[in-house]
Parts: structure tokens; sequence; C-alpha cells
């Protein structure tokens, strides 16, 4: 059984904000056994408002590339940190989403777990 809750967050890196509002889809879905509840859960983010103009330049960047450039794109961005509402903040890194679309805003980035 898959449970999904939307959330809405502020984005940030070293302490900036690069967008006032983030809608945050997190789906709990893989049911094997032996994983962990945070290993079970897929998270992607909708930046939609208020991006600073140099984080959506590199947005925009991983959204136009394809494959391991886009990747690479992807993990040139560094961490953010997502203060999710009533909830403690959260360290990701943006990974290329798997539905692109023509809008920034419309695009869902799947999120990664930092690590470090």
């Amino acid at each position: 059984m898959s449970r999904t809750r939307l959330l809405h967050a502020t984005a940030y890196r070293d302490g900036t904000v690069v967008c006032d509002r983030v809608l945050v889809t997190v789906i709990a879905a893989d049911e094997r056994l032996g994983l962990a509840p945070r290993e079970r859960r897929h998270m992607t983010a909708r930046f939609v408002h208020g991006i600073d103009p140099g984080f959506r330049s590199q947005l925009l960047q991983v959204l136009r590339r394809r494959g391991a450039s886009s990747r690479r794109v992807a993990e040139k961005l560094g961490p953010i940190e997502l203060e999710v509402d009533g909830e403690r903040p959260v360290a990701a890194r943006i990974e290329p989403p798997a539905v692109r679309h023509v809008s920034l805003e419309q695009t869902d980035f799947r999120l990664g777990q930092h690590c470090g």
C-alpha cells in the first residue's frame, strides 16, 4: 500500500533562501522486507515560487539535459536544505526529474539523501 503526503517547504543553500515555496511530495511505497522506513520513502520537490535567479538557471540546466549529462549537472548543484512546515530541516541533493515538463514550476525533481 502506497502513502503520499504533500508538504510545503522553503529551500536553503548555505543559509540563503534559494526558493521560498517548494512542494515536497513524500511517497512511502516500497514494501520489500528488510528496508528501513527511510529506505522505503521517495521524495520529489517542485520549486514553484520565489526561485533565486542563479538557482533557477542551475535547475534549468538539469532539466534541459538528458542521461549522464543531466546527472553530472545535478551533482554539481550540491545539497540543499528543506525546511518543511512542522518538521525538522531535511538535507537532500537534487536529482534529475523522472518526467520532464516545459515549465520549471511544473517539474518534480527527485530528491536523494544527502550523505555528509
